[in-house]
């Protein structure tokens, strides 16, 4: 299901630069453009997928919290999380947290990995490139847990 949903979220162009409330991402406002290997991709792929799976529990549960939908979180503006009750701030935090561990773990630097979601907002072909590699990614996925 969450394999899914960051397919459809890179369909809809909803994909990382991180907010809470709309699956953007964004560890620093800056990108570059430059060509990506499918290794690359791949790994941006798996992060995109764990990342979401990371969202959607901090979305409920902060939407638990708060009673109502959240608003929007930057990871990188922390104004954005000064509105909230201090328990939902340390989930936003640790999300953030947890989601630029996710990028550096896959061997992508945050700069890389937001500068693949611009162009994959910018660039239709790099788009379906990167939508097939999430469907590999997914296939790999289903693979594995039979």
């Amino acid at each position: 299901m969450v394999s899914f949903m960051a397919t459809i979220a890179i369909v809809w162009g909803i994909i990382p630069e991180f907010s809470i409330s709309t699956s953007r991402f964004s560890f620093s406002t800056s990108s570059y453009s430059q060509d990506f290997s499918d290794d690359q991709i791949n790994r941006y792929a798996r992060s995109v997928i764990q990342i979401e799976t990371q969202r959607q529990q901090a979305y409920q549960t902060i939407s638990g919290i708060l009673g109502k939908s959240p608003p929007t979180i930057v990871c990188n503006n922390q104004d954005t999380f000064k509105a909230l009750p201090n328990q939902a701030q340390k989930i936003a935090v640790d999300y953030c947290n947890n989601s630029k561990k996710i990028v550096e773990n896959s061997g992508l630097t945050p700069a890389q990995f937001n500068s693949i979601t611009a162009r994959v907002r910018s660039d239709n072909n790099f788009k379906k490139r990167v939508q097939n590699a999430l469907i590999r990614v997914q296939q790999n996925q289903k693979a594995t847990v039979k």
